[in-house]
């Protein structure tokens, strides 16, 4: 019989622990990574290429999100720090964590099924004569549209400088409808286009018959690609304000409170269940390797979490043409089922897992109140330097996955988002499997080298793969793409070993100087940390997209942007990367130095514990 969670917490867990004690601990790895990295990979593909949802929209409801979650997260930290139960500090807020963060997670992929009349920004790209036709689409329309247009690429020549398309809608609109051409700028020479009509009405009567729009340019009209809207003028809000982000309708207003709302949600209950899981690994052990090999079973999770992400967005498409619609009513399909294992994941260490520190012990010890706490954690200047290297850490992966999701998608695989999706699920298998193999190579590397210097190879490793992107990022060879993104996650998996291991050393050195195991406090700071970088990465990445050029619903994307995209995807994260090694340069805690702190916080617990 095992001991109950009272016997269980009066048990100093000290050296190596028991593979069960480690698996049953790591597999939350799985679902915390599966659920955030889920929205992280779809959110762009299924709201802004799929539905036309502004980047810039989708930047800022992340952003806002993710700040204000994150702003909790310290209060979180603390709660779980105080928290006396005969369940332990941690597992009853990673019970609770667990469940809301399922529903949550779903809810997000069934956001555009609440708003059926959702507008589809429908548009067409107006190219010169001189562009290769690279994709000639069908009639564009997806499962939550109601009307569509039937064209192809529109070219213009000096010889016919006029050109037409029709539109007409899928359905009868309950009433009179108007709707409004806009022309959306993809260069300066777009200025000399004119569209005849700039309005169209379609009634219940009328809606089957198709309307024709011609286009006009001069003989001197040399744009690679302008691209028009097509939006129902009825839906049009009257905000400068809020145009400048993308939001343009009440549709799409609404669109965004759902939206931030929703992320706002999932964000807080991610937070509720990973801060006490992140602060129970910490405390688990107090073995300078022992913490590493201990991470590294919640990478192990991780990664085989990453197997199924890079597969999510080929999945989508295949559920939806299986529905009957598209890849936004087959990330319904898959949200649900992806849903499952995250509860599933999430919800077993909250239950197998028995806490280290009796609670006996903590009730002997002051609380502190939240401000107290958070002033201890920001003196520790070990911490900060942690703090340091790993913001700028995530700010280089995070800025550069979605600009990698346009890379490949109209650049490398030249606007077949299906071959797209094929290499992505590829190179999530080889990204994974090489990480698989490196799991042995850095648990061996931390029984006999410092591990800033396990640190410092993995991110060497990682800007060498981003810079490499420039050359094997080729349309000539799209599969060549797989090999500068692996080599950037084999290097970026050395950093997500240690990290928590450092933490962990540094918690025994706050204990040292002020007396308290603050182990929640310390994860909430570093989910802090994590989510403003999110935060920023995502308000940020969506202005670059949009600034580069990046509309929405695009066949391909020009020249000129695609250069500005790609320019970002190399010079972001190399600049991050190198401003990690920097912050975590004179970091002082050695092997030796906590060996030395776990000597003298050894002691005075034996004196303090009951025989067995």
């Amino acid at each position: 019989m095992s001991d109950s969670p009272q016997q269980a917490g009066k048990t100093q867990a000290a050296g190596k622990l028991p593979v069960r004690t480690k698996l049953a601990w790591g597999v939350g790895g799985f679902g915390e990574n599966i659920a955030n990295s889920a929205i992280l990979s779809l959110v762009f593909p299924i709201f802004n290429v799929a539905l036309g949802f502004s980047t810039l929209a989708i930047g800022l409801a992340m952003a806002l999100s993710r700040i204000i979650d994150a702003i909790v997260d310290p209060l979180i930290g603390n709660l779980t720090d105080n928290t006396r139960s005969r369940w332990g500090r941690r597992r009853p807020w990673m019970f609770v964590g667990s469940i809301l963060m399922t529903l949550f997670f779903c809810a997000v992929w069934f956001l555009p099924a609440l708003m059926p009349q959702l507008p589809k920004l429908v548009t067409v790209h107006v190219q010169t004569e001189s562009v290769a036709q690279k994709q000639q689409p069908a009639a564009l329309h997806d499962s939550l549209s109601w009307y569509t247009i039937s064209t192809k690429d529109i070219r213009l020549s000096p010889a016919a400088t006029s050109s037409s398309f029709e539109i007409k809608l899928t359905r009868a609109p309950e009433s009179a409808t108007l709707f409004t051409i806009e022309q959306v700028k993809n260069g300066e020479a777009s200025l000399d286009i004119t569209i005849e009509p700039r309005e169209l009405t379609f009634t219940p009567e009328n809606w089957q018959i198709a309307q024709s729009i011609t286009i006009n340019a001069p003989p001197s009209f040399t744009a690679s690609s302008t691209t028009l809207r097509i939006l129902p003028t009825d839906d049009l809000l009257d905000s400068p304000f809020l145009h400048q982000f993308g939001i343009t309708s009440h549709s799409s207003l609404v669109m965004f409170v759902a939206f931030a709302l929703v992320c706002l949600f999932f964000y807080f209950s991610f937070s509720i269940f990973v801060i006490p899981f992140s602060g129970l690994g910490i405390e688990l052990t107090d073995d300078y390797a022992e913490r590493t090999n201990l991470q590294i079973y919640r990478l192990v999770a991780s990664f085989c979490a990453s197997l199924l992400v890079g597969y999510l967005y080929l999945w989508s498409q295949m559920a939806g043409e299986w529905l009957g619609g598209d890849e936004v009513l087959g990330v319904r399909l898959v949200g649900l089922g992806i849903g499952l294992l995250v509860l599933i994941s999430t919800i077993l260490p909250s239950i197998l897992c028995r806490e280290r520190f009796a609670d006996s012990e903590q009730k002997k010890k002051e609380h502190l109140n939240l401000f107290k706490a958070i002033k201890l954690t920001a003196a520790n200047k070990s911490f900060r330097m942690l703090m340091g290297s790993v913001f700028a850490v995530f700010m280089g992966l995070f800025f550069a996955l979605p600009f990698m999701t346009y890379i490949g998608i109209y650049y490398v695989c030249e606007g077949d988002k299906m071959l797209a999706a094929q290499i992505g699920g590829v190179m999530t298998i080889i990204q994974v499997t090489g990480q698989f193999l490196a799991m042995p190579l850095i648990s061996w590397a931390s029984e006999r080298v410092d591990k800033k210097v396990i640190l410092f190879t993995g991110l060497t490793i990682s800007i060498i793969g981003y810079a490499s992107s420039w050359w094997l990022f080729t349309p000539s060879n799209p599969w060549l793409q797989i090999i500068p993104v692996v080599v950037a996650a084999w290097g970026l998996c050395a950093c997500w070993a240690v990290n928590g291991s450092f933490a962990a050393d540094i918690c025994d050195e706050d204990e040292l100087i002020t007396g308290h195991r603050r182990e929640g406090l310390y994860s909430a700071v570093f989910a802090l940390v994590y989510k403003t970088a999110i935060g920023i990465v995502a308000l940020g990445s969506g202005a670059l997209l949009a600034w580069a050029g990046v509309v929405g619903q695009e066949t391909m994307l020009s020249d000129d942007t695609l250069l500005k995209v790609r320019t970002a995807y190399l010079l972001i994260p190399v600049i991050f990367l190198s401003l990690a090694v920097a912050s975590m340069w004179f970091y002082p805690l050695t092997r030796e130095r906590v060996t030395e702190i776990q000597s003298q916080l050894r002691s005075p617990r034996q004196e303090a514990s009951p025989s067995s």
